[in-house]
């Protein structure tokens, strides 16, 4: 590929992330290194686009360790850079630190459009199914979590299964916001499912914060999980000053997304079977938390230092 192919393709990658790139040719854009294929669910009735992260070194024994990341439409292109998957970068790597990540494989899951227009699609696809007057208030299609679980665990991991070889006990899920309600849920309800639970900014106030109150279950102590928990600080700051921007701080109030947060936190401290990376940063609000993490994931998902059982 020459050099304006290849400057003209990090642009379109760049713009994607962005969501800048009208729909018809979001949906054409290949990033270097990087494929794409749609996937049909029967349990969600829907059609999804998969964006596949794959190294170009052999794999690990064992098989590559494995990101899902919810939002694929918005949060692939930023990890598809963040992930090293060439030779001569793992090579820089071990110039630097003793520990090194292994290659691993990023798939995104998005729906083939910009973000702006998946609003209803995720609220739906993420949220539990929770019978509330605030639930239809936030989100008027909602509550079809345990079918899009079911298409991940059921159709898509298969699916990636039998184009690359994976290892079944490094598999991690990375969701923000209402994708990190959705985590938080998959933890709670399949923690079979995954081995790293990333539950950023997650949406905890949702359906009057039932999920606080659900019971946790008996996880693996053996094969320990991993909860990623982040928040920005300035999600739910400290004053406000209802004069300016007035609807946005009364929204903030009533989230109380610093707050649940901690609860959650506080509840699951010490439980048999899962270590927790419990976080509130500094100077970032809701939308920078999810470049912050996205920057900062695969260095703990495809580490070698953190695995089930160590």
């Amino acid at each position: 590929m020459c050099i304006k192919q290849r400057a003209l393709r990090r642009l379109a990658g760049v713009l994607l992330c962005l969501n800048l790139l009208p729909l018809a040719m979001a949906e054409s854009v290949v990033l270097d290194g990087a494929s794409q294929f749609a996937l049909h669910s029967r349990h969600t009735g829907r059609d999804y686009r998969i964006y596949l992260s794959v190294p170009a070194v052999p794999p690990p024994a064992g098989g590559y360790p494995v990101l899902y990341a919810l939002d694929g439409d918005a949060s692939f292109a930023r990890l598809h850079q963040a992930n090293p998957r060439e030779a001569s970068v793992f090579e820089r790597l071990r110039q630097h630190g003793p520990v090194v990540p292994q290659p691993g494989v990023v798939v995104g899951i998005g729906y083939g459009r910009p973000f702006s227009q998946t609003m209803d699609l995720r609220a739906e696809d993420y949220t539990p199914p929770l019978s509330c007057q605030a639930c239809a208030l936030s989100s008027p299609r909602h509550g079809g979590a345990d079918a899009f679980a079911r298409f991940i665990n059921e159709e898509l991991k298969p699916e990636v299964a039998r184009r690359l070889p994976l290892n079944p006990a490094r598999q991690s899920l990375f969701g923000h916001s209402y994708g990190g309600l959705f985590t938080v849920y998959q933890l709670l309800r399949q923690p079979q499912s995954f081995q790293h639970f990333f539950a950023i900014s997650p949406s905890l106030w949702f359906g009057d914060r039932a999920l606080l109150a659900t019971p946790v279950p008996a996880l693996p102590v053996a094969s320990p999980r991993l909860l990623v928990l982040w928040v920005g600080q300035d999600e739910q700051p400290a004053s406000y000053d209802l004069a300016v921007e007035r609807q946005r701080q009364q929204r903030l109030q009533q989230n109380r997304m610093v707050s649940n947060t901690a609860e959650l936190h506080a509840r699951l401290y010490g439980q048999p079977g899962l270590v927790s990376d419990y976080r509130v940063v500094p100077g970032h609000d809701h939308g920078q938390m999810h470049g912050y993490a996205i920057d900062r994931a695969l260095a703990i998902a495809f580490s070698p230092a953190w695995q089930p059982g160590h």
